[in-house]
């Protein structure tokens, strides 16, 4: 059988509109191939935190190209069913390529259409390049690169929730390289302590009082991960989606819901809103001078930016959503302020500068945490937290015991 393979990843400039051909090609396989689509999204976020390092764009490019048009075209498996077994199978073939995926000199990925400045894939272009006669053969140099790339990506996935493991680093490890670059999520220690969170709690609101004109969106921000506990792509913007205020909806019930409309596995969400996030919306709505609650239609972004974006669709533009990396780097912020605080005793300013090893999904798996400890029942943190089972809380009711059995009900900021 031919195995025939496409440029599946736009230039770097063009990562925030797509390609034509690329985006029909994605949403036909996302009909037979599970999460094909936000697999893809999930990639075109990654490859989007390192578009300003064209080196590394490229090489990352390439490394995904490859393993998307292997697991979607050879295996038709989705990336989430990649493991080491066949994460292994994807480094046989890379080792040893059908021929017609094979050519004698690099060609770009797309031919540009001259009239109308459409995208096309290149009839040239081939994957994998041998420059002299002879067998195609790899060193090994080339495939511990390979797999460092790769586990960099599964590290994201993984911080996405997206994979649980980490194949590429276990087949790195297994070849003895002594890579630092490589870092491998861990089942350790992710949620906040308790002296951590009331301390960051504590500092946003001082910021957010005495700089309202900059943290009362950070004060929302941490509201919402620590109270709803979304995946940070979940509520930042991304190919095709961008959060709205009217994404707080008023239930019939009578109850507030932010509602997430498609995450992993292409499923949507209605997550019922504590009173004191609701608190924390209001404030931050009077103070952009908006009324206390969002209407239906309304179409203010969630996280409104203080300055114009300075690159890509957004370019020049003051009122738009917040991306992946403007949430991560506020959380940051927060996390290193506080890390940088000496008031206490000395062992509460270590456990606080340990605060700088602390991601913004920290924040998803505090909230989940103390949930569970606070005793709302498993099947609602379940469905809050997008979890397909009760099965992957485990990790987060073994976490801290002490932590649990010292939460106090109701759970309140």
């Amino acid at each position: 059988m031919t195995v025939i393979f496409a440029p599946l990843f736009p230039h770097a400039e063009q990562l925030d509109v797509g390609v034509t051909y690329i985006n029909q090609h994605v949403m036909a396989l996302d009909t037979s191939i599970k999460d094909a689509a936000y697999s893809y999204e999930l990639a075109i976020e990654y490859l989007s935190e390192n578009r300003f390092n064209a080196n590394n764009f490229k090489s990352i490019r390439s490394e995904l190209n490859l393993l998307f048009n292997w697991a979607w075209e050879v295996k038709r498996i989705s990336i989430a069913d990649i493991d080491r077994v066949q994460l292994r199978k994807f480094v046989d073939f890379c080792n040893q390529p059908p021929i017609e995926l094979i050519t004698h000199a690099s060609y770009p990925f797309f031919v540009e259409d001259k009239q109308d400045g459409t995208l096309a894939p290149n009839p040239k272009w081939r994957p994998f390049v041998l420059r002299s006669e002879g067998r195609y053969v790899r060193k090994t140099s080339t495939l511990k690169a390979q797999l460092s790339l790769l586990s960099g990506f599964f590290l994201f996935l993984s911080d996405m929730e997206y994979v649980d493991k980490n194949p590429a680093a276990v087949l790195l490890r297994r070849l003895n390289v002594n890579n630092t670059h490589v870092v491998e999520s861990s089942d350790g220690e992710k949620a906040l302590s308790d002296v951590q969170w009331k301390r960051v709690w504590q500092h946003v609101n001082d910021l957010a009082n005495t700089q309202p004109e900059k943290h009362q969106r950070t004060r929302l921000l941490f509201a919402l991960l620590y109270l709803l506990y979304p995946r940070v792509s979940e509520i930042a913007a991304r190919p095709g989606y961008t959060p709205m205020m009217s994404s707080f909806i008023r239930h019939r019930s009578g109850h507030w819901v932010f509602k997430i409309p498609r995450s992993k596995g292409g499923k949507s969400r209605l997550i019922p809103c504590p009173d004191e996030l609701m608190q924390c919306l209001k404030a931050y709505r009077q103070y952009l001078g908006l009324a206390d609650f969002p209407a239906p239609d309304e179409q203010v972004p969630l996280f409104v930016r203080h300055r114009a974006g300075t690159h890509g669709r957004e370019t020049g533009i003051l009122n738009a959503q917040l991306g992946i990396e403007a949430i991560r780097d506020i959380v940051r912020m927060i996390f290193d302020n506080v890390a940088d605080s000496h008031n206490g005793t000395v062992q509460e300013a270590h456990e606080l500068s340990e605060l700088r090893d602390f991601s913004v999904h920290s924040l998803r798996h505090t909230g989940i945490t103390t949930s569970i400890a606070a005793g709302t029942p498993l099947q609602v943190v379940m469905k809050n937290a997008g979890h397909a089972d009760l099965s992957t809380l485990s990790v987060y009711i073994s976490t801290d015991i002490q932590q649990q059995a010292e939460a106090t009900v109701p759970r309140a900021l």
